[in-house]
Formats: structure tokens, sequence, C-alpha cells
């Protein structure tokens, strides 16, 4: 008997509509759908000089500057590097400093608001009854490394509240016993997580008060009165390192009855190598954990959990195009199509949710011509310019096939290494790119490129911080230096992190996730003022804050804050035990023990205090 099989009515329209998925799928996947993309937040980095709102010369004249004076000893190496240190953290401030040696010190301090001391040798400072005579009137200075034990020190000590002066020690970590670092009362570092600190063994009276200890219970940080002024004395050699520049503003804001100055206020989190062709096979510890091969894992378990944390914390991330992991550095330079779903999935999915696509490279090969630079990491070092600038030309003009309409603005060097043959190649290859982010923090690697916040030629340098899934105290402390001296969190990490071995301590992703959720967690917690936003428009925020000029006037329990070049916003730190009475043109929220973030809305802003 025949048997005639027959498709009913619902089986076809099933077939129709996987054919219209189908169909749908490949649309939003094609190169017209992907042309709709927008280019979030593209940003010159010059200010709008319309929108900018300038001083007149006779203004600026009759404005008023606090002024401070730094004195260091200039035949001392290392009164020379802290002295370069606290200038560096001064000019973050926006404070006004005159600085100079030992054989220049002026004969009055009296137009100083502060006076910093950046060498040990107390003994050779020919003015120092006229600086005793200085607090004593009402003037406030600020020891920044510990002094040396000789006749000098035995002179001064008791106005410095020591009762008691042991040897020289190297203390037990620190312990924070204040908010010196904004929301980092009771911090505590051990010995190996801060640098090779030199202290004083000291007794202190009753009458000081104490910020930091180490563990062991010897003072490091305090300040005491001195008739009508004060002393602060830092009880340590540290000062003179980038991670630590957050305590000298904080010491600095601790030692003055109200405190103000600008931040650049923003959070920006990078992940290098993404999108990047994804290695295929499988991780044992991965699929012992997830049943996933490597490209599945990121597909369904990393990449979807970096977005829920971003999602839960305020994160905008910046991703950084590598195109290939081949090694070459002569043309032609090619692109592999069998990643391309990769590139256009994880980058459309980094747009919609608010972020950026930056460039990372062509390959991983930093952009140097010298072989010295890349030795050490198996790296070949680069031709010629004109072979740089092809392989960035390649990515490009890839990327601009995936997102036609988007004009990437961010660049991170390969292994954080650059040379001035790979900055030309950058600007001549991809003009739109107008911003390098390397490394705050020096690695002690020679060529490693290492950054300040600032306009360096063509590009503007905004460096990463901290990086890495860990949460650790050590962290902690960098975080809240960075949040202090700057208002800024930079952080990086890599997606291949967690296959290597060395650079997970050898953790499964569970408890690698588990620790960046608690890092972001803890940022998201303690400063939730802080903008989240890409580089892109990090830069923006940099250019402008770099272009303001800040004069600061303190009378009559009032505070007058007048800014040449306002760019419509202007973010300060603000320290004060004082009620805050009255505001003008400004926003001011409360983000710590008697710290507030103030936001200026006008050019000028006012704030009066209670008594």
């Amino acid at each position: 008997m025949d048997i005639k099989f027959r498709l009913g009515k619902t089986v076809y329209l099933i077939i129709i509509f996987v054919l219209i998925i189908g169909l749908l799928l490949s649309v939003l996947n094609s190169n017209y759908m992907l042309s709709f993309l927008p280019n979030r937040g593209v940003l010159d980095i010059h200010t709008d000089e319309e929108s900018v709102k300038k001083l007149t010369e006779e203004t600026i004249r009759n404005l008023e500057t606090e002024e401070y004076l730094l004195i260091y000893n200039d035949k001392n190496s290392y009164s020379v590097f802290l002295k370069d240190n606290i200038i560096r953290t001064l000019d973050y401030m926006k404070k006004e400093t005159d600085v100079v040696t030992l054989d220049n010190v002026p004969v009055s301090f009296d137009k100083y608001k502060n006076i910093i001391i950046a060498f040990e040798e107390i003994g050779q400072l020919n003015h120092l009854s006229v600086l005793e005579a200085y607090v004593a009137e009402g003037g406030k200075v600020f020891f920044a490394i510990r002094p040396e034990i000789n006749g000098s020190l035995e002179n001064l000590y008791r106005k410095l509240g020591i009762y008691e002066i042991g040897e020289f020690i190297n203390p037990d970590g620190m312990e924070l016993t204040s908010n010196v670092l904004v929301k980092s009362d009771h911090l505590v570092m051990k010995k190996e997580e801060i640098a090779e600190n030199s202290s004083l063994s000291v007794g202190l009276e009753d009458r000081c008060t104490i910020y930091a200890k180490s563990i062991d219970q010897i003072p490091l940080l305090w300040d005491v009165s001195y008739r009508e002024g004060k002393f602060m004395v830092f009880n340590g050699s540290i000062l003179g390192t980038k991670e630590n520049r957050g305590l000298i503003s904080g010491a600095l804001s601790m030692l003055n009855e109200t405190y103000i100055y600008p931040i650049m206020n923003m959070k920006i989190a990078y992940i290098d190598d993404f999108p990047a062709p994804v290695p295929e096979g499988r991780n044992e510890q991965i699929y012992d954990e997830y049943q996933r091969d490597i490209p599945s894992f990121y597909r369904d378990i990393w990449w979807p959990d970096m977005l829920k944390m971003a999602a839960k914390y305020d994160v905008k991330y910046t991703g950084l195009v590598i195109q290939t992991y081949d090694d070459k550095i002569t043309p032609p330079y090619k692109t592999k199509e069998q990643q391309r779903n990769n590139f256009i999935q994880y980058g459309r999915e980094l747009l919609k949710m608010g972020g950026e696509i930056g460039i990372h490279g062509y390959n991983h090969q930093s952009l140097t011509v010298n072989a010295k630079a890349v030795k050490d990491l198996g790296y070949n070092a680069w031709k010629n310019q004109k072979d740089m600038e092809g392989a960035l030309n390649t990515t490009e003009d890839y990327m601009k096939e995936l997102f036609p309409n988007y004009d990437m603005k961010t660049y991170v060097p390969p292994s954080n290494r650059i040379d001035e043959v790979g900055k030309a190649a950058l600007h001549n290859a991809i003009p739109s790119i107008n911003t390098i982010s390397s490394l705050y923090l020096t690695d002690d690697i020679e060529y490693t490129t290492v950054q300040e916040f600032e306009k360096a030629g063509v590009f503007l340098h905004l460096p990463r911080i901290t990086s890495g899934y860990h949460y650790t105290n050590k962290m902690e402390w960098i975080i809240a230096n960075g949040v202090t001296s700057l208002g800024v969190f930079s952080h990086f990490i890599h997606p291949d992190d967690v296959l290597d071995e060395q650079r997970s301590s050898n953790k499964k992703w569970s408890e690698l996730e588990k620790e960046y959720d608690q890092l972001l967690h803890h940022t998201y917690t303690n400063y939730p003022w802080l903008q989240s936003m890409v580089a892109k428009e990090a830069s923006n925020q940099l250019a402008n804050y770099l272009a303001a000029d800040i004069y600061i006037k303190e009378k009559d329990n009032r505070i007058f804050i007048t800014i040449d070049r306002f760019a419509g916003e202007m973010n300060f730190l603000f320290r004060t035990k004082k009620k805050i009475a009255d505001i003008e043109n400004c926003e001011i929220q409360k983000i710590d023990k008697d710290v507030y973030l103030v936001k200026a809305a006008q050019e000028t802003i006012e704030i009066g205090l209670g008594n």
C-alpha cells in the first residue's frame, strides 16, 4: 500500500518563519545595517572655542591666586625626585607654586598659603626661625619626608609634637586612621604592599592628630597646631612615587581648614585585544568548569559576564582591536575573514552598550624601530614608518568595512611600548586617532611608555592606572590615590588573562569573575559620583580640564572660584569641617566625611561657610 507524505500548514509556516529569521539575521550582519551604527560620543580633543568662556586680561589681572612654596635640596637626588612628584601633583591641582633650592629660600614667607619641605637635612635651612615665625602667625608647613636626626631637629621637634625620638626604622606597612585618601579610612597595607619606607621611631604628644600609622603603631602622618598655625609631618620616604600622589593631595587638604582643587572626574575601563581573533581549541580548566571550547566560552560565558557587570556597576568599555596575532612587520598585510563574525558580533554589542572601539594594532607588534625596545618581549622591530602605516591602514580599512560610519579615536600601544616613529606613523595612517593610552605607573622596564594626563604633540595622553581581574589591598590603594589626586579611575584587562596561568594566578574564571565583580563593586560603592565614560569622551573632558585656569580666593568664610576658559562644567574636590551655608552657580554633593564634590555650572562660583 502506497503511503503519501504530506506537509501540513503548520510545517509550512515553521519553514517560512525560519527562512524569514535567517534573512533578517543576514541583513543585520550585513554592511548595510552596520553602516547605521552610531559613532557615539565622537569628540574632538580641541575645546569648542565658541562654547568656552574666556576671561578678559583685565579681569585676570584683578584675580588672586593661592601661592605655595616648595623647598628642596638640588644636591640630593631623592630630594629632586620628591620635588618633581610633588610639583606634578600640585600642577594637577592647579596650584601656583614657587620652587626654590636651599640656597635660594626667600627671606619672607608671608604670601604663601602653604610651605612644603621636600628635603630631610633641616639643619641646612638658614631661615628656620623665619619658618617657625611663619607658622606661629598662622602659616602651615608640610614636611613631605621624615627629617634627619640632628641638632636642628632637636630644636624643632617639640614644635612638631614629638616628645621622644628613636632611630630610623622600616615600619610594618601602613594603616590609615583617617580618610586622608577619600573613602579609605582604616585601609591597611602590609609591608610588602607598599614601597620601602624609611621612618623615625617617635613618640607623639596627645595634642597631635594622627592620620596614618604603621601596623606596629609608628605614627606616619600627623599634624599639630603651633600658636596660630600648623605643622604637618609625613614620617616616611615614599611620597616620591606616583602611586602615592593621593597622599600628597590628601595631606594638604587635611592641613588646611578648607581646601578645594579641580579634578577630572572620570571612570574608564579598557579591554585590550578586543575584538580580536579568538583562539581555537580547548583549555582544560575552562572545559572542566563549563564544558565549552575557548570560542564558545568567550561567547557564552565571559562576554555575558562582562556585560552584566558593566550594567550593574555603570561601566562603559573601550575595546581595542587586534586584527591578527601574526608577527609580520613587512607588507603585504592580509585580512583573515574566518574571524569576521566575531568582530561584527563583539563590536556591535560593544557599541550597543555605549562602548567604544579603538585600535590596539594590526598585530601585537609594538610600533617601534628599536629592536632593543622589544627584545625582552620576543617581538620584531619595524623596519620603517611606512611599513607601520601600511599595517595600521589595513586594520582601519577592515574596521571601516565592518563599521562604515565609525571613526576610531583611541590607540593603546601593544605591551605599552611606542616610539616617536610609531607615533608619527599612527598620526599619518589614522588621523582620526587623537588619544594614546599607555601606563600611568612605571613598571621599571626601560622602554615602557609611561604617561601623565596631558597634551603631548598632536595627541592627548590618557593613561591607564590599574589593571587585571584581581582585587587586592594594593589595587584598592592605587585606586584611592588616583581618585584623591586626580578624580580618575582608569582600568584595563585582557580577555586572554583567563588563559594565562601567570596572569590569572592559575585561578578559574569563576574566581576571577568574582574578584573583578568585587573590584567594580568597590569602585561603584565608594565613588558613585565618578562619571562613567569611554576613552574618547574622557579625552574631551581631559582637554577641557587642561585648558582651564583656576583662581581661588577665601575671605570672610566665603570661597570665591573663577574659571578661565570654562567649557560648561568643572569638578572639584572640597574638604572642610565647616558647615556649608549657601552656594552660588554650583552643585555640592557630600562624598565622604568632610569631603564634597563640587560641580561648577558657571565660570564664577561661591561657597559660603558657617563657623
